[in-house]
């Protein structure tokens, strides 16, 4: 029987070409519309292009900005802000966007002039002149209240939709509260990263942060999507400083200087028992929000005759800082110094006695003692009580120049003490090598080498506490903006300069030199206070460093260490007067210094803790006045020869004391 055959494949080969028939259809209408929408986006493109990618790259624009970091604060001890950055806003104007719709310029110029202390013509102006610019600064270091009023306008977008081509730039100023105070301490910044002077130099990096950014994009739905990457602002720092103690010492000084005058003064407040900078400020002084106003400084003729070189090297005068930018001979502030090495290395006892007899004759030149006529016999306590320049001297014979270049190191006199300041000068000393008799002799009394403010405070510091030599310091601690501690100062101990009993006897003589010696004026009744005074005249020295001999019979740099108490010393104050204007009798007697010293201690004693030492009521011994003419003190006469200069200089007025 003969088999059928199969439908199957007919059925199959007809619904195959229909499909294929179908699809290619619906292919064919699918291309002709992407053609056909090319052809209209192309269009688009050609007749609006620019409009349309304008707009959205000044979307992305507004949106693409640094985020600027907040410069950390500067506070004292006790969180007192001494420094601080404010956030600001500048106005930007965008003359481009304003002009791409003709919908925009008069509602954004009638906003700006409504808020803002701008001229419809001006505004008019910067569009004819600039009008594919996007950025025109029009205003700078606007506050938040000053720009809220366009802020608002501008959210009613209801109101005011066509307010456009105008934003806010943040940025941050460095503002100081208290103007002047600390200036040499703190210094200034010019910039969010840039510190210039002080602590704002030295600290740079620690209160530097780091910008953020904010940009953004367009999806594909058209929506501007916005990345923020928020700034880290900087460090706090916490500072040493006390706020109360700074405010004393330097109206003090300015009251000073404003009844005499000086070419500088300068004090120093240190806690001994651990290197920590207490206050610290020197005259004259400079406004930290207006640095380069000399105004204070300098008359307005004065200032009009200035090239730009004079101005220039008068700016960094002022904004000097005497303390550790400046050497000089200490004078006999040394005086302690010198018995306190000769009673570690044995060469004295303590028992020993020295005759003074007004000079002595050393290398075949008299060295003069402050008192012409002699101090007669003298105790080794004695010889610093009456600042005996003879007595000194003779220790000096006895100590040799080996034992004194040794102690001048261990003092650190001669190295920087790395403060946590810019710009110290180390001083100048001479090797043992180079000394002759004539510097040895000098060298006991505080002169014929250089040192700055905080090698003597340092060093002072461990002839009273026990003999622990610390480094100065200005800062406690850094912390976060949170207030989380980043790092902590702590005192670094460099060494131990002499035993706790030398220390101790040391104190003794330093007391009684207040109680009943050169320093008598400074004593406060009710106070167990130490201290010694000092008075060097000072040299003048050609360009290659050769002695020229003293400059003046009036160019004295007269000072004060003090301390207080004396068997447990909480604080160290050294006061230091350079050139002071006043009476040249006067200066040997330390009256000035003594003075300002005294008023000093009066007022900030109860700030440091340190309260008399019986309950009932006190008052104060009244400083010496500068108008009177007290027991001889210190003004000193010595000749000498500046080694290696080969001039003899014999002067018979040369004060050191």
């Amino acid at each position: 029987m003969a088999r059928k055959k199969s439908k199957e494949p007919f059925v199959e080969n007809v619904f195959n070409n229909r499909m294929k028939e179908k699809l290619l259809m619906a292919f064919g209408i699918i291309l002709v519309l992407l053609v056909a929408l090319a052809t209209y986006l192309t269009f688009i493109n050609y007749k609006n292009g620019d409009k349309y990618s304008k707009l959205v790259l000044d979307n992305q624009q507004y949106d693409s900005v640094i985020l600027p970091f907040k410069r950390g604060d500067i506070k004292d001890r006790s969180g007192t802000v001494l420094a601080y950055s404010s956030k600001v806003y500048n106005l930007i104007f965008d003359p481009k966007v304003v002009l791409s719709d003709e919908r925009f310029k008069e509602p954004t110029l009638t906003a700006l002039t409504q808020c803002f202390d701008l001229s419809w013509q001006d505004l008019e102006a910067i569009l004819s002149k600039k009008p594919g610019s996007q950025y025109e600064k029009l205003l700078k270091g606007l506050t938040a209240d000053q720009i809220a009023p366009f802020n608002a306008l501008v959210a009613d977008s209801k109101t005011n939709p066509f307010i456009k081509g105008v934003w806010f730039e943040e940025e941050y100023v460095r503002s100081y509260p208290f103007g002047t105070l600390a200036c040499d301490v703190i210094g200034f910044a010019t910039s969010a990263s840039s510190g210039e002077l002080g602590l704002e130099n030295y600290y740079n990096n620690e209160l530097t942060g780091i910008d953020g950014v904010s940009y953004g994009y367009v999806d594909s739905e058209l929506n501007l999507e916005k990345t923020v990457k928020p700034a880290v602002d900087g460090y706090n720092i916490i500072t040493t400083i006390d706020f109360s103690v700074q405010s004393i010492i330097e109206n003090h000084i300015k009251a000073f200087n404003e009844k005499y005058g000086s070419r500088n003064t300068a004090v120093i407040v240190m806690n001994p028992n651990n290197g920590e900078i207490i206050a610290e400020a020197s005259y004259p002084v400079f406004d930290l929000n207006n640095p380069r106003d000399m105004s204070g400084v300098y008359t307005e003729e004065e200032l009009n005759a200035m090239s730009d070189e004079d101005t220039v090297n008068a700016l960094y005068q002022l904004w000097r800082n005497y303390c550790v930018s400046d050497i000089y001979e200490a004078g006999s502030v040394i005086k302690p110094f010198t018995v306190a090495a000769a009673l570690e290395e044995g060469v004295l006892t303590g028992n020993e006695t020295f005759t003074c007899n007004g000079k002595e004759k050393v290398l075949d030149k008299d060295v003069w003692c402050h008192n012409r006529n002699g101090h007669g016999v003298l105790t080794v306590e004695q010889s610093i009580m009456q600042s005996c320049n003879v007595a000194l001297l003779k220790i000096g014979e006895m100590m040799g120049p080996e034992l004194m270049e040794k102690y001048q190191e261990i003092f650190g006199f001669g190295y920087k003490t790395y403060v946590d300041l810019p710009g110290e000068d180390a001083g100048l000393t001479k090797d043992a090598k180079d000394m002759d008799a004539t510097d040895v002799a000098t060298n006991t009394f505080g002169q014929n080498f250089n040192v700055n403010m905080h090698q003597m405070v340092a060093g002072f510091a461990s002839l009273i506490n026990g003999g622990y030599y610390y480094e100065p310091h200005f800062v406690k601690r850094i912390e976060t903006n949170g207030g989380e501690v980043v790092s902590t100062i702590k005192p670094t101990l460099i060494r131990q300069t002499i035993t706790s009993e030398t220390s101790e006897i040391l104190r003794g003589y330093l007391r009684n030199t207040v109680s009943a010696g050169t320093a008598k004026s400074v004593a406060i009744d009710g106070y167990d206070i130490g201290g010694k005074t000092g008075t060097g005249q000072m040299w003048a020295y050609d360009e290659e460093g050769r002695n020229l001999g003293y400059r003046s019979e009036h160019d004295y740099l007269i000072s004060f260490m003090g301390f207080a108490p004396v068997d447990d010393p909480q604080f160290l104050i050294y006061v230091v007067i350079d050139i002071p204007d006043v009476e040249a009798g006067l200066i040997g007697k330390s009256a000035p210094v003594c003075t300002l010293s005294h008023d000093i201690l009066v007022d900030i004693l109860p700030y440091l803790n340190v309260f008399p030492d019986y309950s009932d009521d006190t008052t104060t011994n009244p400083p010496a006045e500068s108008t009177t003419q007290p027991e001889p003190t210190e003004s000193t006469t010595q000749e000498t020869t500046e080694a290696g200069t080969g001039q003899n200089e014999t002067k018979p007025e040369t004060a050191a004391n």
